[in-house]
This record gives C-alpha cells, sequence and structure tokens, in this order.
C-alpha cells in the first residue's frame, strides 16, 4: 500500500527546487522623517540585540504599525 506521503515526496523531488523572487522598490513620493528613521534603528538594534529574527522583527514591526495607524485614525 503506497501512502500519500510516499506519493507527495516522489512528484516533489521531479520538481527540484523552486526559486521565488521578488524585487522590492522605495514608494515614490514618500518620505520619512528623520526623527521616524532614528527611532526605528534604536528600536530594531533593541529588539536584534534580544535575539529575534530578522523577518520576525520587520513582520511583526510592520503588524504593529498597522494596529498603530488604525489607533490615530479613530481618534
Amino acid at each position: 500500500m503506497v501512502k500519500f506521503n510516499d506519493k507527495a515526496k516522489k512528484i516533489m523531488e521531479s520538481y527540484g527546487s523552486i526559486k521565488m523572487t521578488s524585487r522590492l522598490f522605495y514608494p515614490r513620493n514618500f518620505s520619512l522623517s528623520e526623527e521616524f528613521i532614528q527611532a526605528f534603528r534604536k528600536e530594531y538594534a533593541r529588539l536584534k540585540a534580544l535575539g529575534i529574527d530578522d523577518k520576525r522583527i520587520l513582520s511583526k514591526l510592520t503588524k504593529a504599525l498597522h494596529f498603530h495607524s488604525r489607533d490615530t485614525n479613530t481618534a
């Protein structure tokens, strides 16, 4: 009897690796204050010193900024 996992492995092995890339561009007509940039760098360094992974830091900061931006829009 052949299990599903064995079939899936066989299919994936025939494809090899799948390369995914994306290009990131800085938004046009958008500038941040020097104060914000310095505060961001300081917070990023603090979180990095705690041993948090780069990708996790950026995803968590992005999520937190989204919540804080909603707070200011409703106030």
